[in-house]
């Protein structure tokens, strides 16, 4: 604990002198008399505020996860076991949260048991360790100041807000597991598909009485069947592609976590990729402890710089389930992430690119070479984007401040107009 002095007691002890020396020379008491309440006060602030208090400090919060937005509540426990003084708390907050209501100065006394409380609203998603700061303590006489620095002890998870989204993308091959998408095979299920002629085996339930009743001979309805799909969320983070609101990496992370979440809600399993400087993956689940295990995930995608050159081989086979629909958030900034999206494409995988837009993300450029710069490097990426489209794999644009909904329906409109496959 550090002791500082109250700026006020310089002069008052200018005031006790000057009035002493101004004694003596007149040689008078009344100077002296005047400067009396201030000679108190140092003498008092001299026996009490030397006294280093001993504070106890305990921080809590009502959530420890919470959603991009959202207002969280720090309750401030201070307690003292000798003198009695106001404490105020100093909160450290890491970037991205405000400070909406901050703590009030309480007087706490011994063996009483102070609280604080203050709001903070989280903008900034990610794991966050904070509570750290500052405890003041000052005597009655507010004549020393006592600081003593906290080290953060809360930890807090803030979840990326999702966007809500209409539609998905349909994958071209679907699994033989109960889900929400209507397969074009037929069988048992809740959607009309045909009518044929009755064979063994068929239940009675399915029989067409009006179509029987019409070619006197038993006739069945037949059904699509509702499937599932394997869904694997790939994040491309060789490269970040920062401006000054807005970065590619963080806008991957919304969109993963927004997929994710419809994924999951229409019942398929979704697994996550992770490609850059180390490479992670997660095996495709289901249900709500999955989406937690990817939004945690996601949360600790950072940048990794490595001096590995990864290769497509470095992805094992097993990670990705067969014929699983790929999605890819990448800015295409790095020469290594198109060889791996065309290998995973070349290995029989659906894959579908949203290409997060390195153009809307940067400042535009000034300078003549900057210009010329930014103008290779965007042809460079549209010859990529063109070998991407020659070859089937549907590439769309997602730019800062548009729903995602745009680059996904342009994907399913591209998918749909390409090839048509049956499930």
């Amino acid at each position: 604990m550090t002791t500082f002095r109250s700026p006020r007691l310089l002069p008052y002890a200018l005031i006790v002198s000057g009035s002493v020396i101004l004694s003596l020379a007149i040689g008078r008491v009344e100077p002296v008399v005047i400067a009396l309440p201030f000679l108190l006060v140092l003498a008092a602030s001299m026996i009490v505020g030397r006294t280093r208090p001993d504070i106890d400090v305990r921080l809590s919060t009502d959530r420890t996860k919470v959603l991009e937005g959202d207002v969280v509540e720090v309750v401030v426990e201070a307690a003292i076991r000798m003198g009695s003084s106001e404490v105020g708390f100093l909160i450290d907050l890491p970037a991205g949260f405000e400070l909406i209501d901050p703590p009030r100065v309480a007087r706490v006394t011994v063996s009483a048991l102070t609280t604080m409380r203050a709001r903070i609203r989280c903008d900034r998603w990610g794991a966050h360790s904070f509570g750290g700061g500052m405890i003041q303590a000052r005597d009655p006489l507010s004549a020393f100041v006592h600081e003593q620095l906290i080290e953060p002890t809360l930890e807090l998870r803030v979840y990326p807000r999702p966007e809500r989204l209409r539609s998905l993308l349909r994958p071209h091959a679907l699994r033989p597991r109960f889900g929400s998408l209507v397969s074009r095979a037929s069988g048992t299920g809740l959607e009309f598909a045909d009518i044929r002629e009755f064979a063994p085996g068929d239940q009675q339930r399915h029989i067409n009485w009006k179509a029987t009743a019409r070619h006197r001979q038993l006739h069945v309805n037949l059904f699509h069947p509702e499937r599932s799909a394997d869904v694997v969320l790939l994040l491309d983070t060789f490269i970040d592609v920062a401006g000054d609101n807005v970065s590619s990496l963080e806008l991957a992370v919304r969109g993963a976590t927004s997929v994710a979440m419809e994924c999951l809600k229409r019942r398929d399993r979704v697994g996550l990729l992770t490609i850059g400087g180390t490479m992670q993956w997660l095996l495709p689940g289901m249900g709500m402890r999955q989406l937690y295990r990817i939004v945690d995930s996601l949360m600790q995608t950072r940048l990794a710089f490595s001096y590995a050159w990864p290769n497509v081989e470095a992805i094992p086979k097993r990670v990705l389930p067969p014929a699983a629909l790929v999605i890819a958030l990448t800015p295409m900034a790095d020469r290594r992430t198109p060889a791996i999206l065309l290998d995973l494409y070349s290995r029989g995988h659906d894959v579908a690119v949203v290409e997060i837009s390195a153009d809307a993300v940067l400042l535009p450029p000034t300078k003549d070479r900057e210009q010329l710069a930014h103008r290779l490097w965007s042809l460079h990426r549209e010859a990529i984007r063109h070998q991407y489209l020659q070859m089937g794999l549907p590439v769309s644009p997602w730019r800062p401040g548009e729903p995602l909904q745009i680059p996904l329906m342009e994907l399913h409109r591209f998918r749909s107009t390409s090839r048509r496959l049956r499930a």
